[in-house]
């Protein structure tokens, strides 16, 4: 069964960077161009990341799959290191989002506050899931690293018996 990971491994990593990477891409795309300095432009940049999670979530969860079932205790670590700074950058994210969104709510429309206010706990509650989905992500890694087994000597397969030689000799 090894065997015919090892052979699907390419095409799994491959996929998964497809699905982490195509929608960063995307939220890039839609948050240009870049105004930092804008209260405005952070908090709908803070609040669109909550529609771009689900694709890296899912590229993240393949790569750490692929990576335990091989295992491949080097890759675990890695994703494992990279899942927890990603869930820690998306608590700041929120953070912020929190602090902008206290900004920006003078601007809602006077008729209908409840769907900013809807609008923002949706998006909190999405970003604070993702967070929370890569921390256990994270944690998962790091078992699926400590659990995966090292070939050792007495483990690895040795040369095949020749016909006829006896054992020892």
């Amino acid at each position: 069964m090894t065997d015919s990971l090892r052979r699907l491994a390419p095409a799994s990593y491959c996929t998964a960077a497809l699905l982490v990477l195509l929608p960063m891409m995307d939220y890039l795309g839609s948050a240009w161009p870049f105004q930092p300095s804008a209260a405005n432009w952070r908090y709908e940049v803070a609040g669109t990341i909550s529609t771009y999670l689900l694709s890296p979530l899912l590229g993240l969860l393949l790569a750490s799959v692929t990576a335990a079932a091989l295992p491949q205790r080097r890759v675990s670590k890695a994703l494992g290191v990279l899942v927890w700074v990603v869930a820690v950058v998306l608590l700041l994210v929120l953070g912020n989002f929190v602090l902008d969104s206290l900004q920006v709510r003078n601007a809602a429309p006077a008729n209908a506050p409840w769907v900013s206010a809807a609008s923002f706990l949706l998006a909190s509650a999405k970003i604070l899931a993702g967070a929370v989905a890569l921390m256990v992500l994270g944690v998962g890694n790091r078992q699926a690293a400590r659990a995966a087994v090292v070939p050792t000597a007495a483990t690895r397969p040795g040369p095949a018996a020749i016909i006829g030689q006896r054992a020892g000799s």
